[in-house]
């Protein structure tokens, strides 16, 4: 439930801060941990790796806060009109009325505003933003909010942990560097954010991470595709989000919002659940009025699959991993 990037962004024209030279992650040297996809995967093959954004996983929370504060505020306006205009007998308003409309209509259309404006940011926009790493050309190739591509090689890109303060979260960020190699000109992160639950954690060496350290797990998922191949991270994948093709359906909305909090204890599920449930409907607004994103065609030229690569998947309508045939790449 972080959307750091998405409604503000990442900062840049900066140089690496000590911490994250220190906790850089080094495209070559193999974590001591069993990699974890996270239901990041949309597609997999021996030629690229395509993901889900990081904020695919609570896409419907932003929309669900900015809708309710529009519909409650447009409600508290409409409502002070209402009366102002039934106050009167004759049907006008006085100037007393007046005034209240006007400083309302002061405090209440910016609040509007700024709803509508990050109502935008999630909804009427794209249904995610992938990520696609090729490791054949060993190219990353990431689909910006604003419907650009970022391309860059996978072996000039600075990984490094990021904390995000406001939950005491991580994720693992990607920095892309001037030629200075110290200035930061552009970052993503990986789909995957969790705790560390220890400082011990974070400053941890990849020999000595804890198994429940998820968020390097997932880089080492992606890392070890890159370097190792589809064969060493294929088996663990379950599912794959349906996302390439057609919308998200009306089901796997609801079971990716609350897959967000199946390892909860009892209690905190049962609390979480009335929420979970409000932004599993917005989550279907927010993909019904959202485009599918479309990679280039010259990208998509230099990122063909073999007709008869073993390891091709993708995700069925449900979800469950599926080939993914010829015959389907075909009709595409």
């Amino acid at each position: 439930m972080e959307f750091t990037g998405l409604v503000s962004k990442y900062p840049t024209k900066r140089q690496l801060t000590d911490a994250e030279l220190a906790l850089r992650l080094d495209q070559k040297i193999c974590a001591s941990l069993n990699p974890h996809y996270q239901l990041c995967v949309i597609k997999l093959n021996s030629t690229y790796l395509e993901s889900v954004d990081k904020w695919f996983g609570w896409k419907g929370m932003i929309s669900a806060v900015s809708i309710i504060v529009i519909s409650m505020f447009s409600m508290l306006y409409f409502g002070l009109v209402h009366v102002a205009l039934t106050r009167e007998e004759g049907g006008g308003v006085s100037n007393e009325d007046l005034l209240v409309l006007i400083g309302a209509a002061v405090m209440i259309f910016p609040v509007l505003g700024v709803a509508l404006w990050a109502l935008r940011k999630e909804s009427f926009s794209y249904t995610h933003y992938p990520m696609r790493f090729n490791r054949k050309t060993r190219m990353i190739h990431v689909f910006r909010t604003n419907g650009t591509v970022l391309s860059i090689s996978w072996d000039k890109v600075f990984f490094t942990m990021g904390h995000l303060e406001l939950w005491n979260e991580w994720e693992v960020r990607g920095h892309v560097l001037e030629p200075d190699s110290t200035t930061v000109s552009e970052t993503f992160a990986l789909s995957y954010i969790g705790s560390l639950h220890s400082s011990h954690s974070a400053n941890a060496g990849v020999h000595s991470l804890p198994a429940k350290d998820f968020v390097r797990a997932h880089w080492e998922f992606i890392r070890r595709y890159m370097e190792d191949g589809p064969e060493a991270v294929s088996e663990q994948i379950q599912f794959c989000m349906p996302v390439d093709i057609n919308r998200e359906p009306f089901r796997g909305s609801i079971e990716r919002i609350f897959a967000n909090v199946a390892g909860a204890p009892f209690v905190i599920y049962w609390m979480l659940f009335p929420i979970c449930s409000v932004v599993s409907l917005f989550r279907l607004f927010a993909m019904f009025t959202s485009k599918i994103p479309q990679w280039p065609d010259d990208l998509e030229a230099n990122n063909q699959v073999d007709p008869s690569d073993p390891h091709a998947i993708r995700g069925a309508a449900d979800g469950e991993r599926i080939r993914d045939s010829a015959e389907f790449r075909t009709f595409k």
